[in-house]
């Protein structure tokens, strides 16, 4: 073997374990104090083909939410404390809010950070900030502060390397004003029904315990063939109106007035 097929076999080996990927801003070296944790072992990242050698079992599912990197740090003390992140790079806000709610549910407690929404937990928090969506493993002792403390001086560092992050679709914002509990809002990349294959969309509990669907398309025709297309396998409680439809699985047979209230602020949005 040549001395460039070497190099060329050598390059190829290590690109899933590349430094750090362009679209992730430089980690801090140390967070906390008293005493600090520091960086261990170089940042690593994989991409959605080789992402399961960190994550196998879960890569599918990263993938289906729009997962484009996995990138790994860890820091450590001579205390013994740890302090580990997962950041995944969905590509979009939705996206990344669709994963961070699939994993925080409705059971732990949130707080803004920030731009940043983080579920509280000692142990494994969880945290969204634009298309970032963060996970977290604490291992500490008291001495250290606490791991709330850690994962609010993480996320203060790697947001001040960030430039402006877009925000989250207004459709959002009006459905968690729609519903009991806004944590109850979900949203799915790949198919807001797998059932029904229905595509993308937003699920949640409406005021009168029914469980509603709604997805937002690109044009009125493509409203109306999605509609025939549920109606087709066997759904009646539809609405559509512009490119928004509605719909539940509730043999209703008609639309509701809170249907009709939730199209019309998405659209008039």
């Amino acid at each position: 073997m040549n001395i460039c097929s070497v190099l060329l076999l050598v390059t190829a080996l290590s690109i899933p374990f590349a430094a750090l990927a362009e679209n992730i801003p430089n980690l801090p070296e140390s967070i906390g104090s008293a005493p600090a944790l520091t960086r261990v072992d170089d940042v690593r990242t994989w991409d959605p083909e080789n992402m399961y050698e960190h994550v196998n079992g879960e890569a599918e599912l990263l993938k289906r939410y729009g997962a484009t990197s996995l990138t790994f740090a860890a820091y450590e003390n001579e205390a013994g404390d740890y302090f580990a992140i997962d950041i995944l790079d969905m590509q979009e806000p939705i996206n990344a809010y669709g994963l961070y709610r699939l994993y925080a549910g409705c059971d732990g407690t949130e707080y803004s950070f920030l731009e940043a929404t983080v579920l509280a937990d000692e142990y494994a928090p969880h945290a969204l900030l634009g298309p970032y969506f963060f996970r977290f493993n604490v291992d500490i002792s008291g001495d250290s502060g606490g791991g709330k403390q850690l994962v609010d001086d993480f996320l203060k560092n790697f947001i001040s390397s960030l430039s402006d992050q877009p925000s989250l679709p207004s459709t959002l914002e009006t459905l968690q004003q729609k519903t009991l509990q806004p944590c109850e809002v979900n949203y799915h990349p790949e198919h807001v029904d797998y059932d029904l294959e229905s595509g993308p969309g937003y699920t949640w509990t409406g005021p009168d315990g029914q469980t509603y669907s709604l997805a937002v398309l690109r044009s009125p025709d493509e409203a109306k063939r999605h509609a025939g297309l549920l109606k087709s396998r066997g759904l009646q409680t539809i609405l559509v109106r512009n490119n928004a439809i509605i719909w539940q699985k509730a043999d209703e047979k008609r639309s509701t007035a809170y249907m009709e209230e939730i199209l019309k602020e998405v659209i008039d949005k």
